[in-house]
């Protein structure tokens, strides 16, 4: 190289010289382009590892988030006690079909079949706790001991429930029937109202209402207008029956509650024949 460079310097014409400048200028491209490629190769190694590294550490806390995942929720269920499970089921049925609740063998609380008559079993026995909370009473807002004692002994007999049994609904009540479904009642009550001063008459709004007001713990108005229905609509009657003596007992009216419930207890074919003997047991004591 230093001879090369010798000669270009002493003997080389100008052509020679331009042309082995020309030929060092392509050498130094091409050992730059080189470099280019090497370290792009560098480059794209160093992001293979980058990228596997961190599918890697995703793979593993995917892996641990469906472990925790499963040790809170899955031992969760797997540990629940049988008979939780068994009243979590009979809870969700609809209280407003009683007649379905005969279906099921009466079991005690131990788990062995009851050899005993229907007739003699403990309503207790066999009806799971209604599904939701009665209101507050409506006669005893001012004296809290007695609303507490009231609330109390409805909480444990409030079977309720809607759609109601035999009711057809259709327009213009659907959106009232919508929102008790979803126990909007405050929503309902409005829409009912508004539509009373159309369809005053109307034995559908009058049974909607008057549940809807017993479930707002309205006892007295609810009685008003579940007792104008009465003995009207045979698919209706059973229901408004119960429906009625849970309005007495509401409103405090414990005797007349009472004199309902056993009516009906009288009656085994009764679709609220156990609840009844449960009411009648609890406001015997």
């Amino acid at each position: 190289m230093e001879e090369h460079k010798q000669y270009l310097n002493e003997n080389a014409d100008e052509q020679e010289r331009l042309a082995a400048e020309q030929v060092m200028e392509g050498l130094q491209e091409l050992r730059l382009q080189a470099r280019v490629h090497e370290v792009a190769l560098e480059r794209a190694a160093l992001y293979r590892r980058i990228f596997w590294r961190r599918f890697f550490l995703s793979l593993v806390a995917l892996v641990m988030i469906t472990g925790a995942a499963y040790l809170l929720f899955g031992k969760k269920d797997t540990t629940l006690d049988p008979s939780t499970q068994k009243q979590s089921i009979e809870q969700q049925a609809d209280p407003s079909l009683p007649a379905n609740q005969q279906d099921t063998p009466p079991q005690n609380t131990n788990g062995r079949k009851i050899d005993r008559p229907v007739a003699q079993l403990d309503p207790a026995e066999r009806l799971p706790d209604p599904r939701y909370p009665a209101p507050d009473a409506t006669s005893f807002r001012g004296e809290e001991q007695a609303g507490q004692n009231l609330k109390k002994l409805l909480n444990q007999m409030w079977y309720t429930g809607y759609p109601l049994t035999g009711l057809r609904v259709q327009e213009p009540f659907l959106k009232a029937h919508t929102n008790l479904k979803n126990r909007d009642f405050d929503a309902a009550y409005i829409e009912l109202d508004r539509l009373e001063s159309q369809y005053a008459q109307n034995d559908t709004l009058r049974y909607m209402k008057g549940y809807c007001l017993l479930e707002m713990g309205e006892a007295y108005e609810a009685q008003t207008y579940l007792s104008s229905l009465q003995g009207k609509h045979a698919a209706w009657e059973a229901q408004l029956q119960w429906y009625r003596g849970l309005a007495m007992l509401l409103a405090g009216e414990q005797d007349k509650a009472l004199a309902q419930f056993r009516q009906i207890a009288a009656r085994p074919q009764h679709p609220y024949y156990k609840q009844a003997k449960k009411a009648v047991g609890l406001l015997s004591r």
